[in-house]
């Protein structure tokens, strides 16, 4: 298909959509005695191939720029879910470092009640061992004063006893004692009746 721009210069042609596949299309107004028509056929080939080669490199860049453009886009998104990565990991970091600092807090909380628990415990063993020997010590004592007065008891009942005893033999003692005496009076009465009653020549009858 040949396109005849009639009434046109070629300046106001190239103000058209110039494209490679179009330079050939293009015709010139025949004038008497103008160029030599081969040569302006060869030079607009020639010119056809240049653009088509810079036609087909600026094709490539376009696609090599999209492409670009595309990574570009590609490499934007990455680096703007990289920030939301980064802003989630800090706030990770925030949150986990604030949970570490509320555990130690908290262990070191337990901690100190535990140790105030185990003074407080010991504290009141320690009370309590004070209170139950200061107990015993008092239960000893009383035993041992018990038993000092029951041995005191004993031993004033012993004495009482031999007191008791000491006054019965006495008494036993003294009466035996006045029997014996009564006993030695009797034989003397009765050996002095005998003596009376017995002839002079018998003999005395010792006592």
């Amino acid at each position: 298909m040949t396109t005849t721009f009639t009434h046109q210069t070629p300046e106001e042609q190239i103000t058209k959509e110039v494209k490679p596949m179009t330079i050939n299309d293009v015709s010139f107004a025949k004038q008497f005695n103008g160029y030599d028509r081969a040569e302006v056929d060869r030079y607009v080939e020639n010119l056809t191939q240049a653009y088509q080669t810079a036609y087909d490199e600026y094709n490539s860049v376009c696609a090599k720029y999209n492409d670009l453009l595309d990574k570009y886009g590609a490499l934007c998104r990455q680096q703007e879910q990289n920030k939301s990565n980064v802003v989630v990991i800090a706030k990770t970091l925030v949150d986990t470092e604030t949970l570490a600092h509320k555990i130690i807090a908290d262990a070191q909380t337990e901690a100190e009640k535990i140790k105030a628990y185990s003074l407080t415990e010991a504290q009141k063993l320690k009370e309590d061992a004070y209170v139950e020997k200061a107990a015993a010590k008092i239960q000893a004592q009383k035993l041992i004063d018990d038993a000092n007065a029951e041995m005191t008891g004993i031993q004033e009942r012993g004495r009482e006893l031999i007191r008791s005893a000491q006054a019965e033999a006495a008494l036993i003692n003294s009466q035996a004692k006045r029997n014996l005496d009564q006993t030695n009076g009797t034989i003397a009465g009765a050996a002095a009746k005998l003596k009376e009653l017995l002839p002079p020549e018998a003999p005395d009858v010792k006592t």
